[in-house]
């Protein structure tokens, strides 16, 4: 199976940043600005993909999980996949975190950056028109930013708990070791929930920032 690659989302992040400076200044119908940010606005929704992709990853790992303590078969096989389903949802979670972080630093810049240039607009009406739409951008940037902390506050139980459980089963793939942890798994399973929910969240805010950066976009 392929997955994407990695840095994706850093990538696209950085590309939010470009795109969010283009927005303040496309003011020419034909300024390369325009194709800039459809470009910029593209790569978002990329990074929304990506964290779409980190939600399937969560799914898959836990499926492996219970294919091997519901359906025990060929166990080494199965123990295999978890480890290589549970290092690919971990590369995720770390990239994710990454990239917000990085993203946080040049919104930061990037607004104060937009508020200097604003404030040499010299008509009031324009200048405080450029405020509010600077305001909602800075208010979607917050939500972003809010989202992912609720993502990786529900990273941490998840991936607590198959540390535990990879713990147990390295050392005991017998049956008995299978057993003491299936309540364990079952938990795993129940905490996947909230996870796969922030990250859907996480994803929507991503596309509609990126909708919102297209040209004539809301």
């Amino acid at each position: 199976m392929l997955h994407p690659t990695r840095p994706l989302a850093l990538r696209s992040l950085l590309a939010l940043a470009a795109a969010l400076a283009l927005t303040a200044c496309q003011s020419q119908p034909r300024s390369p600005a325009l194709n800039q940010g459809a470009t910029a606005s593209g790569s978002i929704q990329d990074a929304a993909d990506t964290v779409q992709n980190a939600r399937r990853q969560v799914n898959r790992t836990t499926a492996a999980l219970r294919n091997l303590v519901d359906r025990p078969q060929d166990i080494p096989a199965q123990y295999r996949t978890v480890l290589a389903e549970l290092q690919r949802l971990k590369s995720d979670a770390a990239e994710i975190d990454k990239a917000a972080d990085y993203m946080r630093a040049k919104g930061d810049r990037y607004l104060a950056d937009w508020a200097r240039q604003i404030s040499a607009i010299g008509d009031p009406d324009l200048r405080n028109a450029a405020f509010e739409r600077r305001s909602e951008v800075a208010a979607s940037l917050q939500d972003i930013f809010k989202s992912h902390q609720t993502v990786k506050a529900a990273y941490a139980p998840y991936l607590a708990g198959l540390a535990d459980i990879q713990a147990v089963l390295g050392a005991d793939l017998g049956s008995k070791g299978l057993a003491t942890v299936k309540p364990f798994v079952d938990k795993a399973t129940a905490d996947a929930f909230p996870l796969v929910a922030a990250l859907d969240k996480l994803a929507a805010e991503f596309r509609s920032v990126g909708l919102s950066l297209q040209p004539g976009g809301r």
